[in-house]
């Protein structure tokens, strides 16, 4: 469910319009990160007005969860079958969503007390657990293929790894160029696996 069908607007959408939109809105976080994005901005790059903008999105926030839901869903990494590459591979990944649309301030947003659940339920549904659920399903590969431990705790290992993306943005720290191999490795340990040579 995207947000523009939540919004429940009675009037038939023009989908060329709603494409145009999210494109020009993830140009725009890009391009400005989340503090500066504009709706007006988006309208003029997408070649629209700010009131079609509002008929499709309730404002801001719900508009940067579809655009960076959006990126979220295009290209997926595909399924190798060798589970540690396949990790990585996530891992870069959301690397290239997170940096792509600039969308670390949303997930702090998220937390707030005054979010629309609704809103919170999109982002949820769309932009985090087919994430957690690609993620869970490469570490339940590796413990299938002997790789780690039967008893490896998937679940927090599952959390550490997005989760020390937020920890180094927390600590205002820049992330390292090779972020994804070396969290990889570390949970692959964590989890009883001996991780491929660098």
């Amino acid at each position: 469910m995207t947000l523009t069908d939540a919004a429940g607007r009675g009037r038939p959408r023009d989908a060329e319009i709603d494409g145009c939109v999210l494109d020009a809105a993830l140009a725009e976080l890009a391009a400005k990160g989340y503090a500066a994005f504009s709706l007006t901005a988006v309208a003029d790059a997408a070649g629209t007005t700010r009131p079609a903008v509002y008929r499709r999105w309730k404002g801001k926030v719900a508009l940067v969860v579809d655009a960076v839901a959006r990126l979220a869903e295009v290209d997926p990494p595909q399924v190798t079958g060798r589970p540690f590459d396949d990790l990585v591979a996530e891992l870069e990944d959301f690397r290239h969503c997170i940096t792509e649309a600039a969308a670390l301030p949303l997930a702090g947003i998220m937390l707030g007390d005054d979010v629309e659940p609704a809103l919170r339920r999109a982002y949820t549904e769309r932009v985090v657990a087919p994430r957690r659920t690609r993620l869970r399903a490469v570490l339940a590969a590796a413990v299938a293929a002997g790789d780690l431990a039967g008893d490896a705790d998937l679940e927090v290992a599952g959390s550490f790894l997005t989760g020390s993306w937020y920890s180094f943005a927390v600590a205002g720290a820049a992330v390292p160029a090779d972020w994804a191999l070396r969290v990889a490795r570390l949970v692959w340990r964590a989890c009883g696996g001996d991780p491929p040579a660098a």
